[in-house]
């Protein structure tokens, strides 16, 4: 059963049926990053307080679809998000502070919400 509710949400967030084209590479490219996406997914609603069983599509409509700004500061790229109903659940997250980024030569993200 649990199965079952994972690829029902795979296909109600990620729309799993409505693939790409008809090509197979296609199809086998949407479902391989559909399985990233929906561990992402899985892994912010953990850290998330209260929205440890939300669904793909409520944390995309709640978080991920959150506008903001990118400012570059050289060794430091801030992402300010701006301030929707749920910022303060993002601010109580256990989610790190800053991120190092390897492959950005060293650079650090942050998150900044208003």
């Amino acid at each position: 059963m649990n199965i079952e509710q994972r690829l029902a949400e795979a296909i109600q967030s990620f729309s799993l049926d409505a693939l790409a084209g008809a090509v197979p590479l296609n199809v086998d490219l949407d479902v391989v990053l559909t399985v990233p996406a929906h561990t992402v997914c899985a892994a912010l609603r953990r850290r998330l307080p209260g929205y440890h069983a939300a669904t793909p599509d409520n944390l995309q409509r709640r978080f991920l679809n959150t506008g903001g700004t990118i400012l570059n500061h050289g060794s430091e790229i801030v992402v300010r998000l701006d301030r929707r109903t749920y910022s303060p659940v993002l601010r109580h997250a256990s989610l790190p502070k800053t991120i190092n980024v390897p492959w950005w030569g060293g650079r650090t993200l942050r998150y900044h919400y208003d």
